[in-house]
């Protein structure tokens, strides 16, 4: 019960349940779901307790001369794969008949570190946007999360001068660096699929597909000539093991042994689930980064994407189109902050001061003490000066006309 606390305690802090968000789902999906089920895997894998010792040997005849714990422990470590044709048991002789000499992969028994190892690799990039957030949102949340906010209006002036003086037309490396993250979760995906393939000795990248082929063939198929279970070649079920130790007369002698690797019956199912799970994450990553760059050049989308969060309070607010006109005209890390705000601060204060801050903020307005980005790398190198006015925002635009009249 001490160490389950110690878990509990671990995993609050790491996934930061019950926190502020300063994310989004899909970046949940790879910190916190595909962490938690590499870290899942890596339990199930190593619980002896529940599949009992990862490998069974029997000598035959000569099973007496030597005790099964040293016997499995030698054999665990110094087995290989290379089973004669002649022995017709389940994963082993034809399955290996393109083995060309005894193989000796025990990357099976690292398979625990090797998930522990990789589910750290996919908490890289939000320790990266950690570095980057700073805290933002946690500072504008204080008091301001709950039903019940105290002094509500003096709250509200403070944030929007807060907004105003640290924030207005300064955050966009703020927005690309959470946008570079998001990438970032992407490309992870395919580093630890390359290195999960050279870990499984080049049998990873094609094993959920080559497996779902197998398994969709006929029973009499499957048991053809020529026909080889992907998940016995790059897990073995069936290993030998040649066990060397001296006599009693003091000549050297070889015991035999037929091993049965009952881990790699767990080891096997893992990878597959995990298999799987990566080609959907990089299907939802590329889907993700799509979803940016249409949301990087659409004023009006970015408009609506806020007007969906707070859609309820947007309908009957009189002050709608100063708000549309601020939201339509600020730059992309104002908007990108507002939208992160919108999902943590309570939404009628947020709503408040969504309006007063459309009502003291001009975007059009440049920070006067930072020199204005020529292109797009200096935008994401330094924060943006000038605003993105758009056609997609015709009521918006329609304004300022008439304000210039």
């Amino acid at each position: 019960m001490d160490l389950l606390g110690l878990v509990t305690k671990a995993t609050k802090v790491a996934l930061d349940v019950s926190g502020v968000s300063i994310d989004n789902w899909s970046f949940k999906l790879y910190y916190k779901v595909t962490a938690g089920l590499i870290v899942l895997c890596s339990f199930l894998v190593s619980g002896r307790q529940f599949f009992g010792n990862p490998i069974h040997c029997d000598a035959g005849s000569n099973g007496g001369s030597v005790k099964d714990d040293v016997l499995e422990s030698y054999c665990w470590m110094y087995a290989h794969f290379k089973i004669p044709m002649e022995y017709q048991g389940p994963c082993s002789g034809k399955d290996q008949e393109n083995i060309e000499g005894p193989v000796y992969n025990s990357y099976y028994q690292w398979v625990p570190i090797f998930l522990m190892f990789t589910a750290f690799m996919f908490y890289i990039p939000r320790c990266m946007w950690l570095t980057m957030e700073g805290g933002l949102m946690k500072f504008f949340g204080k008091g301001t999360t709950t039903r019940l906010i105290e002094e509500p209006e003096e709250k509200k002036q403070k944030l929007v001068q807060f907004f105003s003086e640290n924030i207005h037309n300064k955050y966009n490396i703020y927005y690309f660096g959470f946008i570079v993250c998001e990438i970032s979760n992407t490309l992870m995906v395919i580093i630890v699929g390359i290195i999960t393939h050279v870990f499984l000795n080049y049998q990873f990248l094609g094993y959920g597909f080559r497996t779902w082929m197998y398994y969709r063939l006929p029973p009499e198929e499957q048991k053809m000539v020529g026909r080889t279970n992907p998940m016995c070649e790059t897990f073995p079920r069936i290993a030998s093991c040649d066990y060397h130790r001296f006599g009693t007369g003091g000549k050297p002698e070889k015991i035999n042994a037929l091993c049965i690797l009952a881990l790699n019956i767990i080891n096997d199912k893992v990878f597959l689930v995990l298999w799987w799970w990566y080609l959907i994450l990089i299907f939802v990553g590329t889907c993700r980064i799509i979803f940016r760059l249409i949301q990087i050049n659409s004023t009006r989308f970015r408009f609506y994407l806020l007007k969906i969060r707070m859609n309820r309070y947007f309908k009957r607010n009189a002050n709608m189109d100063k708000v549309r006109t601020y939201i339509c005209q600020c730059s992309r890390g104002d908007w990108f902050v507002l939208y992160q705000l919108s999902k943590n601060l309570n939404r009628p204060f947020f709503m408040e001061f969504l309006i007063e801050l459309a009502r003291t903020l001009d975007p059009k307005s440049p920070h006067k003490d930072v020199d204005e980005p020529d292109g797009i790398m200096d935008m994401m190198l330094q924060p943006a000066l000038q605003t993105y006015e758009s056609t997609d925002c015709p009521k918006a635009k329609a304004e300022t006309d008439e304000e210039e009249d």
